[in-house]
């Protein structure tokens, strides 16, 4: 880990649904903070003590400060619920210098893809291309485009024409991914199942695995995505119980059962393996369904139980 030098938190703005937006300037007397290239991240010493790593989602041309987007997560151990819910403006803050495993190549077309809050570093790269006139497009999978992140600023401006919103990939891959073309490149970050599915459709329609440069978002504060108590489900049309042990997810639990499970990218992601939810509690963990939808159906693959059963309609 690089050394960690001292910032001062100019500005701190809710974004979309569950996130918080931070400004970070230099302190008084400094240097301006050092430059970064689309794509790069930093190091955060968070106020519990935790080092979490975020991606500048800002402009690579503000040499005035970065900004970050912290995704509040449900089974935080720290880090993202001390950077969400307490830090103000005028905090101090120990950072890293950025860094860059994500560069933007170049091409003459770039297309963007993210997943969730994997949009942060493609935002930079959306903000420089378009300072170029380069030829770009963002697609943007997100469970709730209403009150996704950066939604606001993504549907309105200069931005806006390039720019598609989508749900889940359930809904189908970008139609551009049709068409492989050898100087275009392709990036792409989010949750990993999401990220295999984007990746294996590109290759599979022709494109060059070259071409596909990738970040991995993994949650690393979420701590409770199999290790829960166990349950049982109970499958309407045949009346069979199948118990789900801690640490295994209900597809898995129904697979060993003999039972027909639908899986794709198995991250919650695509919404392959959703299902009518008849009767039960469920812990959905997933980023496809709304809340609506969540009283009546489930995704198998990485949502759980609150209930001591869940019914489905299988």
């Amino acid at each position: 880990m690089s050394t960690l030098f001292s910032v001062l938190v100019d500005a701190v703005t809710p974004e979309g649904d569950d996130c918080v937006r931070l400004r970070l300037v230099a302190r008084a007397g400094q240097d301006d903070l050092p430059r970064f290239e689309p794509g790069a991240h930093i190091d955060v010493m968070t106020p519990s003590g935790l080092i979490r790593q975020y991606s500048l989602c800002g402009s690579a041309e503000d040499s005035t400060g970065y900004e970050l987007c912290i995704k509040r997560e449900a089974a935080s151990r720290g880090g993202s619920e001390s950077l969400c819910a307490g830090i103000r403006r005028g905090m101090e803050l120990r950072i890293s210098p950025p860094r860059n495993a994500f560069m933007l190549p170049d091409a003459q077309r770039h297309i963007l893809i993210g997943g969730g809050i994997g949009i942060t570093p493609l935002l930079s790269m959306m903000m420089y291309l378009q300072g170029r006139n380069a030829d770009w497009q963002l697609h943007y999978y997100t469970r709730d485009p209403g009150r996704a992140p950066f939604g606001d600023m993504l549907r309105q401006g200069p931005y806006a024409p390039r720019v598609q919103f989508s749900r889940s990939l359930k809904n189908g891959y970008p139609d551009v991914l049709d068409t492989p073309s050898p100087d275009t490149a392709i990036m792409l970050c989010g949750p990993d199942g999401f990220m295999n599915a984007v990746f294996s459709h590109a290759v599979a329609a022709g494109w060059q695995a070259d071409q596909v440069h990738t970040e991995y978002f993994r949650p690393t504060e979420t701590t409770h995505a199999l290790s829960d108590r166990a349950f049982d489900v109970v499958l309407a049309r045949s009346g069979q119980t199948v118990n789900v042990p801690a640490g295994q997810s209900i597809a898995a639990a129904l697979l060993a059962a003999g039972v027909d499970v639908d899986l794709s990218c198995e991250q919650g992601m695509c919404g392959a393996c959703v299902v009518p939810l008849v009767a039960g509690e469920g812990d959905h963990r997933d980023m496809v369904l709304t809340e609506e939808e969540q009283g009546r159906s489930i995704a198998l693959c990485c949502s759980r139980s609150r209930s001591p059963s869940l019914t489905l309609d299988l």
